[in-house]
Parts: structure tokens; sequence; C-alpha cells
């Protein structure tokens, strides 16, 4: 599939002079590999820590929150939708194969209406950045909360690293960000401007509290009735835990002095235990697999899943956006997605 692709109502959009000036910019990169700081803590254990985070940041874009409603079954399971699409992502960064835009391809027809009646595609530039900006950044803000904070010279550097992962898209780079300031900047931005408490925000952090989701994969069901409040519960404070006030704010989310003592307590508790780890269990696969690969760390490799190709419908038309996503053309095509390891 050819890297130029089509984003809202299937045109793409028109350019001011200020956004081509902004694409005309020469965008500072850094490489990807053993020696990149994303090669070496794209994968660090702490970012699972952060999930929750990074789910709520992206649903809380109108779009991306629009589509798991009208495409999703996030709603159904939505263990199984993280355990889909963490690998891809993390293997993305190491991978100089198509998986990135293999990734992007399963976006193809998820595409609809806004509540306020716009069009949205979830290959709109500015829309894909969003998500893969909140990906960069929670490798930075993991080590912020868990570890060891960057200097501004290393957060720098792997924002410009995220530029070289971004190119693994085939996505314009009319949106694309290159150094941390202007990186924060942004995300306050998006916050004051964009961001909103929506339905499927709703969803993960107060309906799941309190009505049963389906069980992560490898949990038997008779386990998950039993245990499944305590560890909703836990996970939905987590994130909100790990949410800046100023996205809290937004959510209408209490926090209290006492919660964020229990946070800080539980942080340093990370830093030491991940201290204290042999450093192969330090990473999640497929990202670990992939360091003892390239002479990065020692352990035992595992050769990472295969992500297959995906090949969609696609007519000039917005007949198999939002109106129809619901139909039984729709299911196959969202069935097929998932087999080839889609996260929606």
């Amino acid at each position: 599939m050819s890297n130029s692709l089509k984003t809202e109502n299937n045109q793409a959009p028109e350019e001011n002079t200020e956004t081509s000036k902004k694409a005309q910019r020469e965008l500072r990169r850094a490489p990807l590999g053993p020696d990149s700081l994303l090669w070496k803590w794209g994968s660090d254990n702490r970012l699972q820590l952060l999930r929750g985070y990074t789910g709520i940041l992206q649903n809380m874009h109108p779009a991306i929150g629009q589509s798991l409603l009208d495409h999703s079954k996030f709603f159904d399971e939505p263990f199984a939708r993280l355990q889909r699409s963490t690998p891809q992502i993390i293997q993305s960064i190491y991978d100089d194969g198509d998986i990135g835009e293999r990734i992007r391809d399963y976006h193809v027809t998820i595409k609809g209406t806004l509540q306020n009646g716009e069009r949205y595609h979830s290959l709109n530039p500015e829309t894909y950045w969003w998500a893969h900006a909140t990906f960069v950044y929670r490798v930075i803000y993991a080590q912020e909360l868990f570890g060891t904070p960057f200097t501004k010279e290393e957060r720098d550097q792997i924002v410009r690293e995220g530029v070289t992962w971004w190119d693994k898209y085939g996505m314009s780079e009319r949106p694309v960000i290159d150094n941390y300031d202007d990186l924060m900047a942004y995300m306050d931005e998006m916050a004051d401007t964009v961001l909103e408490r929506n339905e499927t925000v709703d969803f993960a952090l107060r309906t799941a509290r309190v009505e049963p989701v389906k069980a992560p994969n490898g949990v038997p069901e008779a386990v998950w009735k039993v245990i499944w409040k305590p560890i909703m519960r836990s996970a939905i404070w987590l994130t909100v835990a790990t949410l800046p006030k100023q996205y809290r704010d937004i959510l209408d989310l209490k926090w209290t002095k006492r919660d964020q003592k229990r946070f800080d307590r539980i942080a340093k508790s990370v830093r030491f235990i991940m201290d204290h780890l042999p450093e192969d269990k330090r990473y999640m696969e497929p990202g670990r697999s992939l360091m003892i690969k390239n002479g990065m760390i020692e352990g035992k490799y595992k050769e990472p899943k295969k992500i297959q190709g995906y090949a969609p419908k696609t007519t000039d038309s917005d007949s198999a956006s939002a109106e129809s996503a619901h139909g039984k053309d729709a299911d196959d095509d969202a069935a097929k997605r998932r087999a080839a390891g889609c996260p929606f």
C-alpha cells in the first residue's frame, strides 16, 4: 500500500500557510538502534504501569474515543485489546521491516462521525500523531515516576528518536514535533482545546469498576469472577494516580493527599524492585528478546510473533464508516483485522 494515504472524508486535508511552513521545516531525527534510548527503555517493564494512563489520554481524543465506540471490541474485552496491541507497538520500535505500515493499515477503514456531526478518520495525521506522541512520552514519564528521570538532552533525544519511529508508519510529517519542550506545549494545548471526557473514558474509569468485563487471556473465568473487582479497582486507581492534574480535572476525578502518599510509596517500591531485578527481567516481550538478539542484554531469545498483513476493502465513499460500522461487512472486516493482530 502506498505511504500516501487519504485522511478524513478520504481526502487529504488542506494546509494553511502556517501548516505548510511547519511541513516544510527540517525535522530533527535521531537514529534507532542498539545505542538508542528508545531501544533501551521502550520495553522497560515500568511501562506496564502506564498502560491505563496511555489508553486514557488516547481515548480522550474525540476521534479515538468515538472510533472505539464505532469499531472496537474494547467494551467487550478491554484486556484482550491491550494484549493484542502492546507487543506490536513495542516491536515496531525495533523492527526494520514493514510492521509500522501494517499497524497503520489496520486503521484504513476506521472512520465515522463524531458526536458533533463532524467526520473523523483514524488516519488523519493529527489524530494518529496524538496516539504516537503518548507512546513516545510514556517512555520519558515512566522513568520520571518510577525510575531515574532523564536529562533534558536525553528527553530531546527520545523525542527525536520518536520522529524516526513515526517515519515507519509512512504518515505525513505535518503534525510531527522534534523536541521535548514543544512536545510538552503540544500536550498542554491538546488538554486545553481538544481532549474531553467521553463515553469511552467513562467506561474505562467508572463503569469497569462496577460491571464485570471479560477475563484477560489465560485467566480462567471461575478465577476471574472472584478477583475481578479488586483487580479492576486497583488498576483504575493506578491509572488515576498516573494522570496529571490537568487530565483529572477534565475527567472530574478526585485525588486526595492520602492517595498521593500511597502512590509515592508504591513508586518508591517499584524503583527498589527494578534496581534489584536481573537485567533481562526488567523488560517485556518482544522488546526483551530483540534486545537479546542485538547483544544489548543477555538472556534466552524468544522469536517474536509474526504480524500478519491486512488488506481491507476500501471504497471511494464513506459507506463503511460509522453508519454501517455494526453491519455484517463491518463485523467481517473487524474479524479479519483482529485475526491479523489488530488491537481494535
